[in-house]
């Protein structure tokens, strides 16, 4: 990969959420899909072969302790070339950093079974389209107020709430709207979501990204954007409001 700093953003994004992950090696890239440890979030990613300055693979489940890659990435310079090289007879991931000279890093590999879990088929009556940096600006604001946030679509707005004990916030964006790219509304639809796992999912996102958020009444909540050639998806359960 041409910038390690970059594939860094993505490995601190998923370590928030997963202790490890089963990458699924093909010719035309890289899958990997798996529940957090409280089955609340499930989180999966896709780099296709073209996100790769260079790319040759074979078939390969490669289990990865997530800890340790997030260590190994830290020390990522901005100007790194980012090498993955599997070495089969010592059972490691070669992560090399090249730049003015080459930095190996070797981490032995986990005996995860690859039937990750796949991201279910569900059908959506609402997806919203908006700048990555103001829905993360959005959830910190919440955040002062509460431990989680409601997500609204109405009469072509799409709002962001939080309910503290005392005080609240909320956050309107209409259609017409700068952050919004795009708005399709199908139906007025209003869910609750733990603010942790949103912030923890949008951890990697900075101004110029754009995040695809599907929403529907009291359904898992589903979200879509691309981080240095990385696709990302998550899907995260509801909060029962008690």
């Amino acid at each position: 990969m041409e910038s390690a700093k970059d594939f860094k953003k993505v490995v601190d994004t998923i370590s928030t959420l997963l202790d490890e992950i089963c990458f699924e090696v093909s010719e035309e890239g890289i899958k990997a899909s798996a529940m957090d440890p409280s089955h609340v979030a499930l989180v999966s990613l896709e780099i296709p072969s073209l996100a790769f300055e260079e790319f040759t693979a074979d078939e390969h489940e490669i289990g990865i302790d997530l800890e340790a890659f997030k260590k190994v990435m830290n020390r990522a310079k901005s100007k790194d070339k980012l090498i993955l090289e599997l070495d089969e007879e010592k059972n490691k991931l070669n992560i090399i950093f090249e730049n003015t000279g080459k930095r190996k890093f070797s981490l032995a590999l986990l005996d995860l079974s690859a039937s990750s879990v796949k991201v279910p088929d569900i059908e959506y009556p609402n997806v919203v389209v908006i700048k990555g940096e103001a829905f993360k600006e959005a959830l910190k604001d919440a955040d002062l107020f509460s431990d989680y946030v409601i997500l609204k679509v109405e009469n072509d707005k799409f709002l962001i709430q939080a309910k503290g004990d005392l005080n609240d916030f909320s956050a309107e964006f209409e259609k017409d709207d700068a952050a919004i790219v795009n708005l399709e509304v199908g139906e007025e639809a209003k869910s609750a979501f733990n603010l942790d796992y949103l912030m923890d999912m949008v951890k990697g996102v900075s101004s110029g990204d754009i995040i695809k958020i599907y929403l529907g009444n009291d359904m898992p909540l589903k979200m879509e954007y691309s981080l240095a050639g990385v696709n990302l998806t998550f899907l995260l359960a509801p909060r029962i409001e008690g």
